[in-house]
């Protein structure tokens, strides 16, 4: 279990965090929202230890993010992905790139040989193997991203908006493969700026200056901060065909419109 206990920031002119509590238990599946400044990324880097809280802690099963000698343990159990992708890929080739972070941490090199294959087949780059990364397109690098993080074996997943600067194709590969990695099994926290992706979800929290000011499930944030984010006129229908009963859950544009069709097939 993840936990954060009274958890602060400031970075000397402005408080970012303030007195934040969090659990995420393992398996969850669980979107953060808030505005740019909320303090989201600040948060994600606390739980794997990147950053170092001003008061409070985090821990990650029992061990705490402040303490130096949990670090790579900590980093060993926590993977994160950034928005961009460029930022994080280090390697000359793809399969090298999947390969840095298991020498790292001293996985075998006939480990290393299996693990690299296995994670780029999930993510479907496979065929991209000794390719160079300036090579792939935005979509590609952010997979690349997540298999090189998959291959070093994290018990949770942290994506900072890991969609917000990809192609339409590119993200509906991530969204499925966050999807995938959930149903195996796998702790995801993700933030996203696009509302229609908490739709996977099944909790979501939400900041504000720097405080959680909602903790639940995706229908009921909704309303809760409909005037501040801006719910698109998609959403908002989805509302109003929950509360009368006629979906079960929020849906993707795919599902509500095969939902719909079923709706009227039957009608």
């Amino acid at each position: 279990m993840i936990k954060v206990r009274e958890l602060s920031f400031s970075d000397g002119t402005k408080v970012i965090l303030n007195k934040v509590n969090l659990d995420v238990k393992e398996g969850e599946f669980v979107a953060v929202l808030g505005l740019n400044g909320s303090g989201k990324t600040s948060l994600f880097k606390m739980l794997n230890a990147l950053m170092i809280p001003t008061s409070g802690y985090a821990s990650v099963d029992g061990l705490k993010t402040t303490e130096k000698e949990n670090v790579w343990e900590i980093r060993k159990k926590v993977g994160m992905i950034f928005q961009n992708p460029e930022s994080q890929i280090v390697g000359t080739t793809v399969e090298e790139d999947v390969a840095f972070g298991m020498e790292n941490i001293g996985i075998p090199r006939e480990e290393m040989i299996k693990r690299v294959d296995e994670v780029l087949n999930f993510v479907g780059l496979i065929q991209q193997k000794k390719r160079e990364p300036f090579h792939l397109s935005g979509g590609q690098k952010q997979l690349l991203c997540i298999a090189s993080t998959l291959a070093m074996r994290p018990k949770y997943i942290i994506m900072d908006e890991p969609t917000s600067m990809i192609d339409p194709i590119g993200r509906k590969k991530i969204l499925k493969i966050m999807k995938d990695l959930n149903a195996k099994g796998k702790t995801i926290l993700f933030s996203t700026h696009i509302l229609e992706e908490i739709v996977m979800a099944k909790r979501v929290v939400y900041l504000r200056n720097g405080k959680i000011i909602f903790d639940g499930e995706p229908i009921d944030i909704l309303n809760e901060v409909k005037e501040e984010f801006g719910i698109s006129e998609f959403l908002e229908f989805q509302m109003m065909l929950y509360k009368n009963g006629f979906i079960e859950r929020l849906m993707n544009e795919e599902e509500l419109e095969e939902r719909l069709k079923s709706l009227a097939d039957n009608a």
